[in-house]
């Protein structure tokens, strides 16, 4: 028996990018386009360049399924083309088909058309019906943009209320900037162990940001015990997207641990080479 629901169409948290390319390989593998393309486009939001370039692959066979009038096909295709910025109207009028037949992933595309005004005229009231509608159906990013136009005022009326409501269900669905903004209040709010938590969630989805917020915690000792391990790890991580932020203090770190505390940082992080560099550092 298949899924009920497509495991793509729930936000991937904390699978690893490499994981996420897996899938969508696995998926081509058998035929399923639908499935690689929503795999690749998952990659992509983390800033896979690899998923990118596999979902640009697909577009042509993509297109053939779109015009066969398959929704999730037309969705893809819409988002190719916003990606690229080409055919901006098409691109609107193929997820306006989705949206219309709730298919969620249209409905939240469709909103951030409307709300930006790419190819259409812009409608940010219409944005966050679409928001909502895509959000009360299980939709994190849908949430989390709907409780930042909550927070602007943007095509609606500010409202703090909402604003907390929807950032929670979109922070429970693991949404990394979310969970981000989430760690932020915590931390006014003097909780910082539950903040560290809200930070970690955001990290382990490549939220750069947050990552290096949970290095210098446990760097430091804010809401955990100091672990230079996990602060080192934390500090490596975001060269998974080419950020080198983290490396300094890293180095910094590194001269006051031992050759295993930064071999086991350089495994958690991924970047075993990296961590050899910091010894021959020291």
């Amino acid at each position: 028996m298949g899924e009920a629901v497509p495991s793509w169409r729930v936000f991937p948290e904390g699978v690893p990018v490499q994981e996420l390319l897996e899938r969508g390989d696995q998926a081509a593998g058998s035929g399923d386009l639908i499935s690689a393309g929503n795999w690749y486009f998952h990659a992509k939001r983390r800033g896979s360049v690899e998923g990118r370039d596999k979902t640009r692959r697909l577009q042509p066979r993509l297109e053939v399924l779109a015009d066969q009038g398959d929704l999730d096909a037309k969705v893809l295709v819409a988002g190719l083309l916003l990606e690229r910025g080409e055919h901006l109207p098409f691109a609107a009028s193929l997820l306006e088909v989705a949206a219309e037949a709730n298919v969620i992933q249209g409905m939240r595309e469709l909103g951030f058309v409307l709300e930006g005004g790419i190819g259409v005229t812009p409608d940010p009231v219409r944005a966050n019906e679409l928001y909502r509608a895509a959000a009360e159906a299980g939709d994190g990013y849908a949430a989390f943009n709907l409780a930042v136009n909550f927070y602007r005022g943007h095509g609606t009326g500010k409202n703090f209320r909402e604003f907390a409501k929807w950032l929670q269900i979109a922070g429970d669905l693991g949404i990394p900037e979310a969970c981000a903004v989430l760690g932020d209040q915590c931390a006014k709010k003097g909780l910082d162990g539950d903040s560290l938590q809200w930070y970690l969630r955001a990290a382990s989805s490549s939220h750069v940001p947050a990552m290096l917020v949970a290095a210098r915690r446990y760097r430091d000792g804010i809401g955990t015990p100091i672990d230079p391990v996990q602060a080192v790890r934390w500090f490596l991580t975001p060269l998974d997207r080419g950020n080198g932020d983290g490396i300094h203090d890293a180095i910094e770190l590194a001269s006051s641990m031992t050759v295993e505390q930064i071999r086991e940082a350089g495994r958690l992080s991924g970047h075993v080479d990296e961590a050899e560099l910091l010894l021959r550092g020291r």
